[in-house]
């Protein structure tokens, strides 16, 4: 199955809007280069009181659809985040 890796790190300000209704997706860079849309709610057992942060393998399977997702190893704090949708 493809495996997409991605850094994130996403402020607790930026996970409020989440729980705020006005965020739904995370949109970043993957570390080949690729950009990845994920529903937020699949980050929420990432999220602590400062936000998410950490290294991410998502699993899809052939046509790209979302299988799971999890760590490799926390970030150094810098992230590949860009946008929220």
């Amino acid at each position: 199955m493809p495996q997409i890796k991605v850094n994130l790190v996403l402020t607790a300000a930026q996970v409020r809007d989440y729980y705020r209704g006005s965020v739904r997706y995370v949109v970043a860079t993957a570390e080949d280069g690729r950009t990845v849309q994920l529903p937020i709610n699949l980050l929420h057992k990432y999220i602590s009181k400062d936000g998410i942060r950490g290294r991410f393998v998502v699993t899809t399977d052939k046509n790209y659809k979302f299988q799971k997702i999890h760590t490799r190893e926390t970030s150094s704090g810098t992230g590949e985040f860009n946008r929220l949708g």
